[in-house]
């Protein structure tokens, strides 16, 4: 794969069309409609995301995301003009963007087919996405921020991976966890010693042949060289130190999400048991 080329490729660079409605999804001031990109047109979800970081975070997440091959909206590299009638802007600004299915959310699908969060583990790729969520220490992965449609899932939202305050050794904060896919396996599979043993045979593969460790750098370093996204030279160098650290102890990190706590005891991943 030539990186430069996947990039090109998958993420957009565009213009925010005019007839933008209000979407009272999420926690973010967030619109949709057309947005007109290198690529041509495109529906998609605009959002003014909450911290100066949050826009290079999204694409790179999205970009790592596509390159392991998780179902993840194309993302947008949105500019927003000062004179939009829908977005008001007092300088020409970028917003992030992400290409929009007609799909509901998984919790919308749920509730009206009156189903339980076990379709879930019908998903073939469910080893992938818990990987990639762990990775990236997603603390958000909940039910509105998974789509899907009866027949396949696409995975939105990753503004809050790779905090500053969360120590890539560790297991994601309790703190800031609002909820993932990890916590549905550990509901519903997390005594089951087969079922887990199966899916970390399945994650140990995905991580030693895929994840990681020299795309994921290579990927970093090409974003780093990549003219649009260069201005955010300082969040990806943290982002790339962030994912060298975390993944030689990713393993553990997995296994420990999934299964019930032990005994009160907290691993310490450095140095045995802290008790």
């Amino acid at each position: 794969m030539v990186l430069d080329e996947f990039i090109d490729n998958h993420l957009l660079y565009g213009r925010a069309l005019i007839d933008l409605q209000v979407s009272n999804k999420g926690s973010n001031p967030l619109w949709t409609g057309f947005v007109s990109t290198n690529q041509g047109e495109f529906p998609a979800y605009i959002k003014k995301c909450n911290h100066n970081d949050s826009l290079c975070i999204e694409i790179i997440s999205s970009l790592l995301g596509l390159m392991l091959n998780i179902p993840i909206p194309k993302p947008i590299l949105v500019l927003v003009e000062p004179n939009h009638p829908q977005i008001f802007v007092n300088e020409p600004t970028f917003l992030f963007g992400s290409q929009m299915y007609e799909m509901p959310s998984f919790e919308r699908f749920l509730c009206d087919h009156q189903l339980s969060e076990e379709c879930l583990f019908d998903y073939p790729n469910l080893h992938s996405i818990i990987a990639f969520d762990e990775l990236i220490a997603n603390p958000d992965r909940n039910n509105s921020n998974i789509l899907y449609d009866g027949e396949s899932f696409r995975f939105i939202d990753h503004e809050k991976a790779f905090s500053k305050a969360q120590d890539p050794r560790q297991p994601i904060s309790e703190m800031s966890k609002i909820g993932n896919i990890s916590d549905i396996v550990q509901h519903y599979k997390g005594e089951n010693d087969v079922y887990i043993h199966k899916l970390m045979l399945k994650i140990k593969k995905s991580i030693s042949e895929e994840m990681w460790a020299s795309n994921c750098d290579s990927l970093i370093t090409t974003a780093k060289d990549n003219s649009v996204l260069s201005e955010y030279n300082s969040i990806l160098e943290r982002v790339r130190s962030f994912l060298l650290a975390r993944q030689s102890v990713l393993a553990v990190l997995v296994e420990n999400a999934i299964k019930p706590p032990q005994n009160p005891q907290q691993l310490d991943l450095i140095g045995g048991y802290d008790v």
